[in-house]
């Protein structure tokens, strides 16, 4: 449950920012339509700074005035958002758990005994075989 609350949190947050930086662009938009390009950098300032501080009264004016591109901007953000959480989080391992079929730098694991002995590199004998080999080399 901790987890998903996680998950939860982060989603939160990065819709949010997105949805601001959006209502931020479309506003600027706005202004370059109304003041058909005579305006200032105090200008375009001024519009950022009154956005980033009031932005849920930018969101409901734009939702009201029926702006496409903030309202199909939203939806898309939402959409994609949820997109991203179902198909990069759903099964994730934990930070000690190793994922075998996918493996990246830093994963480790230990190697299993057909891996190691593989009949060309190194090959598997007995005790008792390897104690006769030693054996036999001392008597040279």
């Amino acid at each position: 449950m901790k987890k998903i609350g996680k998950r939860l949190v982060w989603y939160a947050v990065t819709v949010l920012i997105s949805l601001l930086c959006l209502l931020i662009l479309t506003q600027l938009l706005v202004t370059f339509s109304a003041l058909k390009f005579d305006f200032t950098t105090d200008d375009l300032g001024r519009v950022v700074q009154e956005t980033a501080f009031h932005p849920i009264q930018t969101a409901q004016q734009l939702i009201a005035d029926r702006n496409p591109l903030f309202l199909m901007g939203s939806v898309v953000i939402l959409l994609y958002g949820i997109y991203v959480q179902i198909r990069f989080y759903r099964g994730k391992k934990e930070g000690w758990e190793v994922d075998e079929q996918n493996q990246y730098h830093g994963s480790a694991r230990w190697a299993r005994p057909k891996e190691i002995f593989d009949g060309q590199n190194f090959v598997a004998k007995s005790q008792a075989e390897i104690l006769s080999a030693f054996s036999e080399s001392l008597k040279d």
